[in-house]
C-alpha cells in the first residue's frame, strides 16, 4: 500500500470537510440574518418583486463587467 499517497488523500478529505462545514454554517447565518429580517418587515408582495428584479439586474451587471 502507498501510505504518503492515502496520508494526502485523508489530508485533502478532511480539507474538503472543513470547507463544507463552514460554508454550511456561512449559509446557515444567511438564512438566519434573512428570517429576522423576515420578522421586523412584513413581506410586501409588491416591494419583494422589485427586491428580486433589484438583484437579477445587479448579478447581470456583475456578469458583464
Amino acid at each position: 500500500m502507498n501510505v504518503p499517497f492515502v496520508l494526502a488523500c485523508l489530508a485533502i478529505i478532511a480539507l474538503l470537510g472543513y470547507l463544507a462545514y463552514r460554508r454550511v454554517q456561512a449559509i446557515n447565518a444567511r438564512i438566519a440574518e434573512l428570517d429576522e429580517e423576515r420578522a421586523r418587515n412584513p413581506l410586501d408582495p409588491f416591494s419583494a418583486l422589485m427586491e428580486l428584479y433589484r438583484l437579477q439586474e445587479e448579478r447581470k451587471r456583475g456578469k458583464r463587467e
